[in-house]
C-alpha cells in the first residue's frame, strides 16, 4: 500500500511517498481503508518534534480519518462507512493524551489502510459526505467541546484568531448556528468577504489595525464573552486584554510557540477565566454531526490534495494561505 511517512522531525522534506505493508489486524482494532484525512496543525507539530513528546519511528501522520470499514463487529459491517474519533483512551490519568497519527504509536490517515481501537469507530451519518465527515474530528470537534462547555448562547460575543484556519472557520459555523456574534481576524484582506460570507460579524485585518483596539472599540469598550484562542504565545497577551469582566479564554493550540508571557494582575482583577481544550469526547462528535444536519452546516473545505502530493498541501498549510480545511484524497 502506499503511504506518507516521515522516519526523523523536519520541515515538509521528511514527508517520504512510499509503499509500505498493509497493517494487520489484531484484538479490539479494525483495519480501514482510508479515503479522505484532513491536515490539522498537529501534525506540523508531529512533523517538527516537539520537547517531551514522542513518536515512533516510521511514523505516519494524519487523524482526521473517513473510510471504509474492513472488519464486523458489533452492529459494524465490513463496507460501512466510518469516521475515526483520533483520541486514544490513557489508562494514567496524569499522562498526556494520545491521537491517531498525532503524538502517539498510533499510525494516522497519511496511509491506505489503518489500523485504529475499535472504540474510536463511528458509523458516518447519511447526511454527511465522506468528505465533509472527514473535517470535524479534530478542530470543528474542539469548537464544538468549547461553545458547549462555556456555554456559549444567543448574543453573546466571541473572538476567534485567524477566521481563514480550520478552527476559525468551525467557530464561526457554529457559533453563529447558536446565535453569538463573532468577531475574528485574518492576515490576508482577499479573505474579508469570505469570513462574512460565512457568518463573521466583524472582521480584522490584522496586518493593518490593531486587533485589540479594534475589538475594544466594536465592543463598546466593554470587551467581548469567549475568546478562542489557537494561535499561543504571541496571542496570549491580546486575548487576555480584549476579555471583558468575568469573561472566559479558551485556549487550544501553540502554533506561534508554548510559552507566553500574561499579565497575571489583569487576570485576577477582571476575574477571568482561562480554559485548556484536547478535542472532545466521541458522544459530543455524534451530537456534532446531529447539530451539523439540524443547522444545515457546510464545513469549509480549501482544497483537496492526491496523497502524494502532501508536500503541497503542508507547505499551504504553513504558510496559512487556506480557507478552511485542506484534505488528502488517499483512495
Amino acid at each position: 500500500m502506499k503511504s506518507i511517512i516521515i522516519t526523523k522531525h523536519g520541515n515538509y522534506d521528511v514527508l517520504t511517498y512510499t509503499d509500505t505493508q498493509k497493517p494487520t489486524n489484531k484484538k479490539d482494532h479494525v483495519i480501514i481503508k482510508v479515503k479522505y484525512c484532513a491536515l490539522n496543525h498537529l501534525d506540523l507539530l508531529v512533523r517538527n518534534g516537539l520537547r517531551g513528546r514522542k513518536v515512533k519511528f516510521p511514523h505516519v501522520l494524519g487523524s482526521d480519518i473517513c473510510g471504509i470499514l474492513e472488519n464486523d463487529f458489533g452492529d459494524f459491517n465490513s463496507g460501512d462507512e466510518v469516521v475515526v474519533y483520533p483520541v486514544i483512551k490513557n489508562t494514567t490519568p496524569t499522562n498526556l493524551p494520545n491521537m491517531i497519527g498525532g503524538f502517539s504509536f498510533y499510525d494516522g490517515g497519511y496511509s491506505e489502510f489503518v489500523r485504529v481501537p475499535k472504540n474510536c469507530i463511528i458509523k458516518k451519518p447519511k447526511w454527511l459526505s465522506s468528505l465533509d465527515a472527514c473535517t470535524l474530528n479534530v478542530s470543528y470537534l474542539t469548537v464544538w467541546n468549547i461553545l458547549q462547555t462555556l456555554n456559549c448562547k444567543k448574543n453573546d460575543k466571541i473572538f476567534v484568531w485567524g477566521g481563514n484556519s480550520g478552527i476559525g472557520t468551525a467557530t464561526i459555523l457554529l457559533a453563529k448556528a447558536i446565535g453569538c456574534n463573532v468577531i475574528t481576524t485574518i492576515s490576508d484582506h482577499d479573505n474579508v468577504d469570505l469570513v462574512k460570507k460565512i457568518g463573521a460579524d466583524h472582521v480584522i485585518d490584522r496586518k493593518k489595525e490593531n486587533v485589540l483596539k479594534s475589538v475594544r472599540k466594536n465592543t463598546n469598550n466593554i470587551g467581548v464573552d469567549y475568546v478562542i484562542d489557537h494561535v499561543g504565545s504571541k496571542t496570549w497577551p491580546t486575548s487576555i486584554n480584549m476579555l471583558k469582566r468575568g469573561g472566559k479564554m479558551a485556549t487550544c493550540g501553540i502554533t506561534t510557540g508554548t510559552y507566553a508571557r500574561v499579565n497575571i494582575s489583569c487576570v485576577y482583577n477582571k476575574k477571568i477565566n482561562i480554559l485548556g481544550f484536547y478535542m472532545g469526547n466521541k458522544s459530543q462528535l455524534i451530537n456534532l454531526h446531529k447539530f451539523i444536519n439540524l443547522k444545515k452546516i457546510k464545513p469549509i473545505i480549501d482544497s483537496i490534495f492526491d496523497l502524494a502530493d502532501v508536500k503541497l498541501a503542508h507547505k499551504k498549510l504553513e504558510q496559512s494561505k487556506h480557507f478552511g480545511k485542506i484534505i488528502l484524497r488517499v483512495t
